[in-house]
């Protein structure tokens, strides 16, 4: 069986795109630059000699919205923290905007033909988003779906997303206070199979780069110290299955809870039936069990997002007071019902 891929930070020593001791999350596989090349294999390829000797890592985005490849040599590893990373304070820096087509590999149009004239960042204490003016009798947007591209999966997906209306009109709000650093591509689906791609980065905060300059001079020593793991945030907790004593399945309760929290025609409906697709062998009352467990998870978490509009705790506190109180979530549940949370709380 394929071990699932391994990701570890590194600092860039050196990159056209980005600046001296910027963080970036890699997985950890090193390979040659010219494995990476689309003739790589091939009896007659284009890969130029030197690029076989070449190892290093392979980079989602350089800094211009394409994929690409950075050195082994122009990187230094860098040890976990131990302090929370905000995710709501990670800079973000938009890499690629265009509108491509389903029905056409070759249809590449600028976003300004449609409307939308620059994409901009807004962010303060409650939020991060990005926010995309929109012109009148802009057609309706069919759905959102974001993506984080190295770890290749799904953070969020809307249906027939609504707008907020802003001081010179409407705006669709893609918001990513929740979303951790890492690289991520967006898809806004606008029928007739167009959609517009928009890639972005979000960076771990400045003061996370400190650790660089010590490393560069040779003088950083690891902490000997171990921060608590009550107090650790979700994406340094590495909980298994059978650590947790639980009624039901990991993976049942968070089939459960994305069938409670759907959106879209099957919002708020009963979830037997669709339960039983998946697991036909449970009992009437065992889904109704099911059912109240996930709704006391999206309780809770819905909770502590009106508790951070209210300012008794910080944004990146709510996923880690949830997943204390119900460790069996997902991350990729957790984060889609903290981001809905958000949203309603703040209507």
């Amino acid at each position: 069986m394929d071990q699932p891929p391994k990701f570890s930070l590194f600092f860039l020593k050196e990159s056209p795109h980005f600046e001296e001791g910027t963080i970036l999350e890699l997985e950890d596989s090193v390979v040659s630059a010219a494995s990476l090349d689309a003739t790589f294999g091939q009896k007659f390829n284009t890969i130029p000699d030197a690029d076989h000797d070449i190892f290093g890592y392979r980079l989602p985005d350089r800094g211009d919205g394409i994929p690409g490849f950075i050195a082994k040599d122009d990187l230094i590893p860098c040890t976990p923290f131990a302090e929370n990373i905000p995710p709501g304070r990670c800079p973000v820096k938009v890499t690629y905007q265009r509108v491509l087509s389903d029905a056409d590999p070759l249809f590449d149009d600028n976003p300004n033909n449609i409307g939308i004239f620059g994409i901009s960042i807004d962010q303060n204490l409650h939020w991060q988003k990005l926010v995309f003016p929109l012109p009148d009798k802009f057609p309706e947007i069919v759905s959102v779906t974001l993506k984080n591209t190295l770890k290749d999966f799904e953070v969020d997906s809307y249906e027939s997303p609504s707008l907020e209306h802003l001081e010179n009109g409407k705006a669709y709000c893609l918001h990513i206070g929740h979303v951790g650093p890492g690289f991520y591509e967006m898809d806004m689906r606008l029928g007739r199979g167009r959609f517009l791609r928009v890639r972005f980065i979000k960076f771990l905060p400045l003061e996370f780069t400190e650790r660089y300059e010590l490393l560069k001079e040779g003088t950083y020593t690891k902490p000997t110290f171990e921060r608590p793991s009550e107090s650790m945030p979700v994406n340094l907790i590495h909980s298994h299955a059978d650590d947790l004593d639980l009624e039901f399945p990991i993976d049942m309760m968070n089939h459960a809870l994305a069938l409670a929290t759907e959106w879209g025609e099957n919002f708020r409906k009963p979830i037997d039936d669709r339960m039983r697709l998946k697991y036909p062998e449970l009992t009437t009352d065992e889904i109704a069990r099911l059912k109240k467990l996930a709704d006391e998870a999206e309780s809770y978490i819905c909770h502590l997002a009106e508790r951070e509009l209210a300012g008794e705790i910080g944004e990146y506190d709510i996923a880690p007071l949830a997943k204390r109180r119900f460790p069996w979530i997902a991350d990729s549940q957790l984060n889609r019902i903290k981001g809905i949370g958000m949203y309603w709380a703040r209507k």
